[in-house]
C-alpha cells in the first residue's frame, strides 16, 4: 500500500483541489483508493458531493478502526473520509485534533483494502502531519509560481525526501516561468515532471461537486492529473 501526502506552502495552494483530481485519476487506472482529509476547513468532501453541513468525518470517530463508519464511497474502489467539522464544532470538540496519530494507527489495517491512501494535509505553518510524512510513500510540497510562495519555501525548505509539485501555473505571466525556472534549478528532479496550470474548469467543477477528471475530462488539468497519476504508479 502507497501513502502520498500532500502539503500546501501555505493555505489557498490548491491543495485540496490537487488530492480530489489526483485520487480520481488514480481510481481511473484501476487503483483502489483512500482519501482523507485533515483539514478543518473540511472542503475535500465539497469535491465528491458531500454537504458541508453533513456531520461524517473521522474527527467524529471514537477510534481510529471506527473511520470507516465515517467514509463515503463515491465509487466502487475508491472512498472519502471527510475531517468532520460539523461534528466537532456540534460536539465542542477541541479543535486541535491529532490526525496523524489517529490515522497511523488506522493505516495498520488499511494494506488489504486500498493501493493508495492520499492525505490532504494542513499547509505551513500550521500543524503538517510529520509523522504520516516521515512515513509516506511520496511526500508532495503543492506551490504555486509567485512571490510569496518563492519566499515560504525558501523559508520551509523541501525535505530531502520530498518532491514540490508547482500548480495554478500561468505560463504567459513572466513572473511565474521565472519562479518556475528558479524552482527547476534549486530541485532538479525532485520538481514533479508535470505542472497543473491554471485552469477555469478547476473552480466549476467545485461548483458542480465534482473533481474536474469528472467533470471535463478533456480539461487541461485533467490532463495534468492523469500524467501525475502515471508518475506516482511508475516511482
Amino acid at each position: 500500500m502507497n501513502i502520498l501526502t500532500l502539503t500546501g506552502v501555505r493555505g489557498g495552494e490548491g491543495t485540496t483541489t490537487v488530492a480530489g483530481m489526483l485520487g480520481d485519476a488514480l481510481h481511473a487506472l484501476g487503483q483502489r483508493v483512500l482519501l482523507v482529509d485533515l483539514n478543518a476547513s473540511d472542503l475535500l468532501r465539497l469535491h465528491f458531493g458531500v454537504p458541508h453541513r453533513d456531520g461524517h468525518g473521522w474527527a467524529a470517530a471514537g477510534f481510529p478502526f471506527d473511520w470507516r463508519q465515517q467514509a463515503f464511497e463515491p465509487a466502487p474502489g475508491l472512498a472519502l473520509v471527510p475531517f468532520g467539522r460539523a461534528a466537532v464544532e456540534d460536539a465542542r470538540m477541541p479543535p486541535l485534533l491529532h490526525g496523524d496519530d489517529f490515522w497511523l494507527r488506522a493505516l495498520a489495517g488499511l494494506a488489504g483494502d486500498f493501493d493508495w491512501v492520499l492525505f490532504d494535509c494542513p499547509a505551513y505553518p500550521g500543524r503538517q502531519a510529520r509523522a504520516l510524512r516521515f512515513r509516506s510513500t511520496l511526500d508532495v510540497l503543492v506551490a504555486q509560481p509567485d512571490a510569496a510562495a518563492h519566499v515560504l519555501l525558501a523559508q520551509i525548505g523541501l525535505g530531502a525526501a520530498s518532491h514540490l509539485l508547482i500548480n495554478d501555473f500561468e505560463p504567459s505571466w513572466p513572473l511565474a516561468c521565472d519562479v518556475v525556472l528558479d524552482w527547476r534549478h534549486h530541485y532538479g528532479p525532485r520538481l514533479l515532471p508535470q505542472a497543473i496550470r491554471r485552469d477555469a474548469c478547476l473552480p466549476e467543477a467545485l461548483a458542480c461537486k465534482q473533481p474536474v477528471t469528472r467533470y471535463r475530462p478533456d480539461a487541461a488539468a485533467s490532463r495534468a492529473a492523469r500524467v501525475l497519476a502515471q508518475w506516482c504508479l511508475s516511482s
